[in-house]
């Protein structure tokens, strides 16, 4: 899918979820009707909803239970299985999570709240994405590379929106800390990359890799884990002095609006954070964030 394509199937899917809230929903059974690998598929859901599927689901079928409280004599138990909650302790959970006071406190006290309507992708959205995103990538085929680094477990970024950054820190310590041991290791040029061990990134927990690249990889020294890079043709994304949150922008950006509007499409492999000249992360640090692409021939721009 390419061009409003995509963004048709996503209004359609918005309406389907909201047709059928109480039914499971598989991200491998939506990924493979898109046409896009589970991981894709949920960046890409994130960048144009604004949240991961599963909470948006979440707080789809809470606000229908909301709705429900105030607008009916259905009892609770009811609406929450109505909205896909198969108990009622899990549904006065999550509600009172959601909006801090149990659904029963919700339907006496009749709070002024505001109930989101899902979202609609207008014309006039839909064109500005397809036709006035500015910023490009640099585009280029970079050879196979040998990385080696320090393996740290990590929440998986469509399960929770907590921020992970300071799990990642032990690991990139302890790689500037012995850097030096690396043998044949290239100096000042770091990858950040997360892995998935099921290659479909559909776990609650993930891996990711502070690594160095080097020339042998073999003597790697002890604790460290080694990975190849194949040759392949990415695109890069300047990040240079963004915080996490700006990458994490950057990164729906590219999902959202450029990949299905680039002409191009996602290869296999992971993505990764390329570092260059850095110095404990200091302001001197030159950062890429980079996606695998297809070898493939590119798709039709005019579409």
């Amino acid at each position: 899918m390419t061009g409003y394509q995509n963004y048709g199937f996503l209004q359609a899917l918005v309406d389907d979820i909201e047709t059928n809230l109480a039914d499971e929903v598989s991200v491998l059974a939506l990924s493979e009707r898109s046409g896009l690998s589970p991981w894709h598929f949920q960046r890409w859901f994130k960048s144009l909803i604004g949240d991961t599927l599963g909470s948006y689901i979440r707080g789809r079928r809470l606000t229908r239970a909301a709705q429900l409280l105030l607008d009916t004599d259905m009892g609770i138990i009811d609406i929450a299985v109505s909205v896909g909650f198969g108990s009622h302790e899990a549904f006065t959970r999550s509600f009172k999570a959601y909006f801090s006071m149990s659904p029963k406190a919700f339907r006496q006290e009749r709070p002024a709240v505001r109930l989101n309507k899902k979202p609609i992708l207008g014309e006039q959205l839909l064109h500005h994405i397809a036709h006035r995103v500015a910023r490009e990538p640099v585009i280029q085929v970079r050879p196979a590379l040998s990385i080696v680094g320090f393996e740290t477990k990590i929440p998986s970024p469509f399960v929770t929106d907590e921020p992970s950054c300071f799990l990642m820190q032990p690991a990139w310590m302890r790689l500037f800390e012995q850097e030096e041991a690396v043998l044949g290791g290239v100096p000042k040029t770091y990858y950040g990359i997360t892995l998935s061990e099921s290659g479909r990134f559909t776990e609650s927990e993930l891996t990711h890799l502070a690594a160095i690249e080097t020339k042998n990889p073999d003597n790697a020294p002890e604790g460290m884990t080694a990975l190849q890079l194949p040759e392949q043709r990415v695109a890069m994304f300047n990040v240079s002095g963004l915080d996490a949150e700006g990458v994490n922008r950057t990164i729906d950006f590219i999902y959202g609006y450029w990949l299905p509007n680039s002409g191009y499409r996602r290869g296999e492999g992971s993505d990764y954070e390329l570092m260059e000249r850095v110095e404990q992360f200091s302001s001197s640090t030159e950062s890429k964030y980079v996606i695998p692409l297809s070898d493939g021939k590119e798709l039709d721009r005019s579409i």
